[in-house]
């Protein structure tokens, strides 16, 4: 994001904050991760939102900002008034198809898009096998879409609440991967889950298509983060799931996950 971007985020969020200490419960559009993480950084933490996507590795969230009569409130009680505010922001819808096509994200968010709703009104689009797809959005988009997407790509939709499990997980699978590398360097870390030589990882970094966190990564001695997000396009994105470790040879254990 440009410098602007960031002021014009951090700007609407001061709004929304001034919304709650008026006592009411403020909400963004749906944040990207990398716009999430903006927010995570630069705001105090007293200041510091909830972030609701409706499941809990959503990629794209809503920021919400509390009132602070909520903190006082008893602990249940919050919990319950929480559930169902925000069961009203973030609400989840099955697009449900005839079965003879099967539709892409693309071709989900394509059908969305052309119904003049702007990208940041909806959440993540969840495309499922062979069982449609979830989309999140609140409960006045909920109700438009139901009325008004009636064909995604070659195939003719319905649109309808659901109740999602527990342990939903956006239709997410990954294939996990193992290596050892010399440091936590970036361009080490690349290199091992791309299967490249160290100078055609760098190479990845001069042309910018190498992310971390959602945010472009042109310094390739940079040192990753369990847990980071690392996108290299034309390769894939990847979630750090270990990386301190040493074996006796002093090189670093690489434990990640590639997005299937």
């Amino acid at each position: 994001m440009t410098e602007k971007e960031i002021d014009a985020l951090l700007a609407r969020a001061g709004d929304l904050m001034k919304r709650a200490a008026d006592g009411e419960v403020a909400y963004s559009p749906f944040l990207t991760p990398q716009e999430q993480r903006i927010l995570r950084v630069r705001l105090s933490h007293r200041d510091a939102p909830l972030f609701c996507g409706g499941y809990p590795d959503a990629e794209r969230a809503r920021a919400v900002f509390l009132p602070e009569y909520m903190a006082e409130l008893d602990g249940d009680v919050r919990k319950e008034l929480l559930g169902e505010l925000l069961g009203e922001a973030v609400m989840p819808l099955l697009i449900k198809g005839s079965g003879f096509y099967v539709p892409t994200h693309r071709d989900y968010l394509g059908a969305v898009l052309h119904l003049g709703i702007k990208r940041e009104a909806v959440g993540d689009i969840c495309v499922l096998p062979d069982q449609g797809a979830i989309l999140f959005c609140d409960s006045v988009m909920a109700a438009f879409l139901k009325e008004n997407l009636v064909r995604v790509a070659h195939d003719t939709v319905t649109v309808g609440k659901v109740t999602l499990p527990p342990d939903f997980n956006g239709g997410r699978s990954f294939r996990p991967l193992c290596d050892t590398v010399a440091s936590p360097r970036a361009d080490a870390v690349v290199a091992a889950l791309c299967h490249l030589s160290r100078e055609r990882a760098q190479a990845l970094f001069a042309k910018d298509l190498v992310q971390m966190d959602y945010e472009s990564l042109q310094k390739y001695d940079r040192e990753v983060p369990e847990g980071a997000v690392l996108s290299v396009r034309g390769y894939g994105k990847f979630v750090i799931r270990a990386l301190s470790d040493k074996t006796k040879k002093g090189r670093y254990r690489l434990v990640a996950d590639q997005y299937q």
